[in-house]
């Protein structure tokens, strides 16, 4: 018997076992093996735990005692290490939001003149305040991590959500993933369209 916390682990696993998990349908040798190690590697990768020590950036620790749709599950594990799965070419791979070298790089000769078209939500609709939940392994009991993005709720006042940390046992845990979220929120947009000079 093994055990892990590594949540990229437990999703192969999950997937794979033919008692508990998908194992019945997904073979191992459909898993893209590798994007599993590599997100294992993020996921385990030692990062401060705010009391003076060092945790894993992503653990994850539950109970699945009931009968759940195998999607959501999936998805739910997937997304205690900021990853999802997809299935392409016969093979199953996880994609990780992960700092990454550049994949391509534009500039004036591959763009033309029509450039890029961005969109996005308002930013006096994203989140400034966000409460992450996360079970207490002292406490034995539920319990909220709330980070805010003052200069966000100062501008645009508090705009509050709830998240769900799945999995999660460690408070700073809880709270890398409220920073992760206020800072998408408050960082991103979507580029609709563009044009480039590429044939």
């Amino acid at each position: 018997t093994h055990y892990t916390s590594d949540p990229a682990w437990i999703l192969f696993d999950l997937i794979t076992n033919t008692r508990y998990g998908l194992g019945e349908h997904i073979t191992e040798a459909q898993l893209d093996k590798y994007s599993f190690y590599s997100a294992s590697v993020y996921a385990s990768a030692l990062v401060d735990d705010g009391q003076g020590g060092q945790e894993p950036r992503f653990s994850c620790n539950i109970v699945l005692n009931k009968r759940e749709d195998a999607y959501k599950t999936i998805m739910a594990l997937s997304s205690v290490m900021r990853s999802m799965t997809s299935w392409s070419a016969g093979s199953l791979s996880l994609t990780q939001d992960r700092p990454t070298d550049a994949s391509y790089l534009f500039n004036l000769s591959n763009v033309t003149s029509e450039g890029f078209i961005y969109s996005g939500t308002s930013l006096k609709t994203r989140s400034t305040v966000v409460s992450v939940s996360y079970f207490d392994m002292n406490n034995q009991e539920l319990d909220f991590e709330t980070v805010e993005d003052t200069a966000a709720k100062n501008k645009y006042g508090i705009i509050h959500k709830k998240v769900t940390g799945f999995g999660t046992t460690s408070r700073n845990q809880a709270r890398r993933l409220g920073r992760f979220i206020l800072f998408e929120e408050q960082n991103s947009t979507e580029t609709i369209s563009f044009s480039t000079g590429l044939a």
